[in-house]
């Protein structure tokens, strides 16, 4: 099928909607054609016109819609309920050729309960727009409803939130599904010695802009990669930074491989409150194949050792991974569920572009996946879990979702705060990306440290006084 968008800027995001109903649609020279227009009248209308066509068996449509000021209030969000509109319309064309439907509907983008957050705030109904005008599958839309309950109390309301995020760009290994920027520590460990300095020094300025701006610090989160990747001196020095801080302290220390006594005592000296101990997968030919160095025994040798500290803990497990049943993920999930975590994350597998799986034209199109996806979330309820955030992203199988649960009054405030964009952020280390928070608009501004571990070191002194410019210093 060919696809146009008249519309460049609009295309990316129209287009998405055709990924989700099975990337060969994109790809079959079938004679099939859709293209989609979109004109805007002045300031006052766009029309969006669909172009469906079927060269071998003679068939040309053509449907319009228009949206108009009076609509949508705003100048500005013309362009918005247009794209919005002509995903819709894309999507209702697709679903009647192709005789399914979708768990989203035609909604496409990472964050569903912003906008059902911001649709409610707005005095609509948004469950019943979720399911009427976005064509979200009831149960769905009921998850997306259940989680921005369990936020009430806990979203940022304060312009002043704000978080510190800490990229570690290292890993004991690559996993065959990651696009991350992170390297094998073995392989660039002739940069750790300048890029630990950098960052104490990218960390120790964003604690400045934290006082002098004032901002109210909720959460300091140490992501990456594997952050205890690190040997155990360069990660004391960068956690004790941060001691004494009166915030939610997170650690994602993910690898079992990476995890060492020497390590939890020095991040449960430095007050860190929270860490990640993920398999992924308890089936060890699964792990082995994806590309992590660790099985299921060390996982469970490791959690029992972080069980000894005061942390709470969060567990990964990903939906959809190759070779793997439902059965196999129950498995998994029965495993994890049954240690209690205060989190377990259940991730739907997505392959972006530059992850191995997606070189080797893994075909993550769905397959069980829904099921393993419904079977966590009936574990998670059980075992008296909660979700309390999700995203999603592009390329995910059976297009569904990531879904966060916790235990009673365990919620990771990070979490929700980076995804409902409701808290400043300041980002440490490359890759890592600063927003600020504008609430009276509904938007974030951003700054990106370069990706390159060499572009990043050689900038030094540069990302700091952006940084610092960035939030009005």
């Amino acid at each position: 099928m060919r696809f146009f968008c008249n519309k460049d800027n609009l295309s990316a995001d129209i287009e998405e909607i055709l990924r989700a109903f099975g990337g060969e649609m994109l790809d079959k020279d079938d004679g099939k054609s859709v293209e989609v227009e979109i004109e805007f009248i002045g300031e006052k209308q766009a029309e969006i016109l669909l172009k469906y066509s079927d060269e071998k068996n003679n068939v040309r449509n053509t449907y319009e819609n228009r949206v108009n000021l009076e609509d949508v209030g705003d100048p500005l969000k013309l362009k918005s309920e247009a794209k919005r509109a002509a995903k819709i319309m894309l999507y209702d064309l697709l679903s009647a050729l192709s005789g399914k439907s979708l768990p989203y509907g035609s909604l496409t983008g990472v964050r569903p309960s912003k906008l059902y957050h911001d649709l409610t705030k707005k005095g609509e109904d948004a469950f019943e727009l979720f399911t009427k005008e976005y064509r979200v599958s009831e149960e769905k839309a009921k998850l997306v409803r259940q989680i921005c309950r369990e936020q009430e109390g806990l979203k940022s309301e304060d312009p002043l939130s704000a978080d510190i995020f800490v990229n570690i760009p290292f890993c004991t290994s690559r996993c065959s599904y990651c696009s991350f920027i992170s390297a094998e520590i073995g392989r660039v460990k002739k940069f750790v010695p300048a890029y630990v300095e950098l960052l104490e020094r990218e960390i120790k300025n964003a604690l400045e802009i934290v006082r002098r701006r004032g901002f109210k610090l909720r959460a300091v989160y140490f992501g990456g990669g594997t952050p205890t990747a690190l040997d155990k001196g360069s990660l004391f020095r960068l956690l004790a930074l941060f001691k004494g801080i009166e915030a939610e302290f997170t650690v994602e220390a993910g690898r079992p491989d990476s995890i060492e006594k020497d390590k939890l005592d020095v991040m449960d000296e430095m007050g860190v409150t929270r860490i990640s101990v993920n398999p992924q997968s308890l089936n060890d030919k699964t792990v082995k194949l994806i590309g992590r160095k660790h099985c299921a025994a060390d996982f469970f040798a490791v959690f029992e050792l972080a069980r000894k500290y005061p942390f709470d803990i969060n567990c990964d497990v990903i939906a959809g991974l190759p070779g793997e049943s439902a059965e196999d993920f129950r498995r998994t999930a029965e495993g994890v569920f049954s240690l209690l975590p205060e989190n377990v994350t259940v991730h739907t597998l997505a392959l972006k572009k530059g992850s191995g799986l997606k070189v080797s034209g893994y075909d993550n199109s769905g397959g069980e996946t829904g099921e393993m996806v419904d079977l966590a979330r009936e574990l998670a309820r059980k075992n008296g879990y909660k979700p309390y955030y999700m995203y999603r992203q592009k390329y995910m199988s059976g297009n569904l979702e990531n879904t966060g649960y916790a235990l009673a009054g365990k919620a990771c405030i990070y979490n929700i705060d980076i995804m409902e964009e409701c808290a400043n952020i300041i980002a440490c280390g490359a890759g890592g990306i600063s927003k600020l928070w504008i609430p009276g608009e509904n938007r974030l501004e951003r700054l990106a440290d370069p990706k390159g571990l060499d572009v990043y070191l050689a900038r030094g002194d540069e990302l700091l006084k952006a940084k610092e410019s960035f939030f009005g210093l």
